[in-house]
């Protein structure tokens, strides 16, 4: 599947990368954009040739979330109340496609990350920032809520408190406060910034791909579960897996002292 507005391409060690390409807009969605963001997420899910995705911009920017130039009358979000909420399903797709595919995903966040820009990087399972970048839930400067699901994930980042506060003010924060916050887990140097990301995706793609997909079912559901609801499933799972040739080739590297070489 090819794609006009963002690549998709996948490395030997089964790293892919999905790049939005539209720096010129500093990577803002249009129409055409989302669409591929949901056909390559789609896509990457699906694809058992990939183990790790890594999601970046082009340019400067992370993304800069919704073209606010595009939100006056004709600019094409004169599509009617069922339009745009066609159009903003459509999007949210993305952000489900990241959370349940079995595999991990990683935001390498190199600029600035702002509005559902911001929500994409939080849709992710890790996020790695640039030192340069900058945070944002800006959707009230223009006077929105928000989409693309950051009000699920960012309470559970940084807590109901400093959410609330992000979005009511429509404050940007830098990479060390967005770090001090818990909004990332790591912030490096610009020059550092792709290095770090696929030393850390080529460690994940090297791991059990059967596992890395239990324990994201098992970390988001547990979310949405009882204690006891979420111990039932891991019994369940774990009985499954335990079964898997990832687990002996583990125990075997375990107890021979060497590294394991799981299925690809």
């Amino acid at each position: 599947m090819s794609f006009e507005n963002l690549t998709l391409e996948t490395d030997e060690r089964g790293i892919a990368t999905l790049t939005l390409n539209r720096p010129e807009k500093l990577n803002a969605y249009s129409r055409e954009l989302e669409d591929e963001m949901r056909a390559a997420t789609a896509q990457a899910g699906v694809d058992t040739g990939i183990k790790a995705l890594v999601v970046t911009g082009a340019g400067r920017a992370f993304s800069a979330g919704g073209d606010v130039s595009t939100m006056v009358p004709g600019g094409g979000w004169d599509i009617g109340r069922q339009g745009r909420y066609d159009r903003f399903s459509g999007l949210h797709e993305v952000a489900i496609n990241l959370q349940t595919m079995p595999k991990p995903t990683i935001a390498m966040i190199n600029g600035v990350a702002v509005g559902a820009g911001c929500n994409l990087a939080l849709a992710c399972d890790i996020r790695i920032a640039s030192a340069k970048a900058k945070f944002g839930l800006a959707f009230v400067n223009v006077g929105l809520g928000d989409d693309m699901g950051g009000a699920w994930f960012l309470p559970r980042l940084v807590g109901l408190g400093k959410a609330l506060e992000l979005y009511l003010s429509g404050d940007i924060i830098d990479a060390a406060e967005a770090l001090r916050i818990g909004m990332v887990n790591s912030v490096v140097e610009a020059d550092e910034l792709q290095t770090t990301t696929f030393d850390l995706a080529a460690r994940l793609a090297a791991g059990p791909a059967s596992a890395h997909g239990l324990i994201k079912e098992m970390i988001y559901g547990g979310l949405n579960q009882t204690l006891p609801q979420l111990l039932d499933f891991e019994a369940e799972r774990q009985a499954g897996e335990m079964a898997h040739a990832d687990h002996a080739e583990g125990v075997a590297a375990f107890l021979e002292k060497r590294e394991a070489n799981f299925a690809r």
